[in-house]
């Protein structure tokens, strides 16, 4: 066997396994039998505009939730810090039962505000891809 029956052989087994593999992925022989650079869309200047607008949803709602549970925590840690040397200082004290009562109170308020929240981003007609978005929006937050 010379060079070029190698060579023939190797693009012939190359073309084969090719075909095989599209196969099973469910390619059409329409869109197997085009070069392969016509089967790939142009990329877009704006990924974010060729997803769904239920991603693009729930991307702001992640992304808006997480940038504001931060503000929150930061300001309420602060107000603890205040509010624990100005008892320490003697300035005021703090009853417990009351303080008790309003920490069950924001628990019960934030299990409604995560339900909500969850309730509306699954109403949306593609809730994997609103769900997707969201995640992803926390991450970015």
């Amino acid at each position: 066997m010379n060079k070029e029956q190698y060579i023939e052989k190797l693009h012939h087994a190359e073309k084969i396994g090719y075909d095989q593999r599209m196969d099973e992925m469910g390619q059409s022989s329409f869109a197997r039998d085009m070069p392969f650079e016509q089967n790939i869309s142009a990329d877009s200047p704006l990924p974010y505009m060729e997803m769904g607008s239920s991603f693009i949803i729930g991307l702001a709602v992640g992304f808006f939730i997480k940038k504001s549970f931060k503000m929150v925590l930061f300001i309420l840690g602060f107000a603890l810090i205040i509010t624990f040397y100005m008892e320490s200082q003697g300035i005021f004290t703090i009853n417990d039962q009351v303080l008790e009562e309003s920490i069950a109170n924001g628990s019960k308020y934030f299990d409604f505000l995560v339900a909500s929240v969850k309730e509306r981003i699954t109403s949306f007609q593609s809730g994997v891809g609103a769900l997707a978005g969201f995640v992803v929006g926390l991450k970015l937050g």
